[in-house]
């Protein structure tokens, strides 16, 4: 038999992390959108012990869709094809959301709960060195899930931010940025940890529509990691009177301004554009064949 399972992605705005001795209370405050577009796993199970793993057509280590899978199901083979909507490695959380497909694929196949499928994917995402809270998010529902305690619930806490992006552009600037290496370097993570901190309280403050924006840049100019791109196409927007902000992490940005237009201003040379909108879509599985 085969399962199928779409799972929704995620960008992170603004994150602080949080680092314990247990990986479900380990995870990251924060803010971020959750996306209509995410990833699409297909899993049969084989008759050994394999697990075999391809992305977007191509045979792929996956070590964090492959610790989910070890958890929710040892000693157990499976072959898993995920077909990502988004590019990897752009802060659009298909670490997350690829993990999460094939893990409530897996769980459907061998009658285990939605919840150990969900509790380990955020581990497999904290062992191994991918988001922080991206699992938390997307579990959540919310169309803009705010973070306000971290952790995987009940340990941690996922508030509603109580607003939709209809209209949404994801845009590719630049080569990928690896979030292992970045959040293995103390210094970066204490200078992230400290602007999470103060533009996340900010942000609860007044948690409006242009204070979501306001964070978000804020956020992204203090910890140092944009681009000259990432900066340029943020104010060229801005300028042309849309709200854009940096995807956390990767060279690449969200805005509100149409798809053809994030075109038109940033050069259609320069960018690869996504047109989506923020979601609540459920995770679920879609097929049984």
């Amino acid at each position: 038999m085969r399962v199928s399972a779409f799972c929704p992605g995620h960008v992170s705005c603004i994150f602080e992390p949080s680092v314990t001795f247990n990986p479900l209370s380990t995870g990251s405050r924060g803010m971020g959108i959750r996306l209509s577009l995410g990833s699409t796993a297909t899993v049969e199970e084989r008759d050994d012990d394999m697990v075999n793993i391809f992305i977007d057509g191509s045979s792929s280590s996956a070590h964090i869709t492959r610790m989910t899978v070890n958890m929710i199901a040892p000693g157990r083979g499976f072959d898993i094809w995920i077909e990502n909507d988004l590019p990897m490695s752009q802060g659009f959380g298909t670490s997350a959301s690829g993990a999460l497909a094939s893990g409530i694929a897996v769980a459907s196949l061998v009658g285990v709960s939605r919840t150990k499928a969900f509790e380990a994917a955020h581990m497999a995402e904290v062992k191994g060195g991918g988001g922080m809270g991206d699992v938390s998010a997307i579990v959540a529902g919310l169309d803009v899930p705010v973070r306000t305690r971290a952790g995987f619930p009940p340990r941690g806490l996922v508030e509603n931010a109580d607003m939709k992006f209809p209209t949404l552009t994801l845009a590719v600037l630049g080569p990928k940025m690896v979030t292992e290496g970045i959040l293995g370097d103390n210094i970066t993570v204490n200078r992230i940890r400290d602007s999470g901190h103060s533009t996340l309280n900010s942000f609860l403050e007044d948690p409006s529509r242009d204070m979501f924006f306001r964070m978000s840049n804020r956020f992204s100019s203090e910890i140092g990691l944009e681009s000259p791109s990432v900066r340029k196409a943020i104010m060229r927007l801005n300028a042309d009177g849309y709200n854009a902000g940096m995807c956390m992490l990767g060279n690449s940005i969200f805005t509100d301004a149409p798809i053809e237009k994030v075109r038109s201003l940033l050069g259609r040379g320069n960018v690869r554009a996504f047109s989506c909108s923020s979601s609540g879509r459920e995770i679920k599985v879609t097929q049984r064949v």
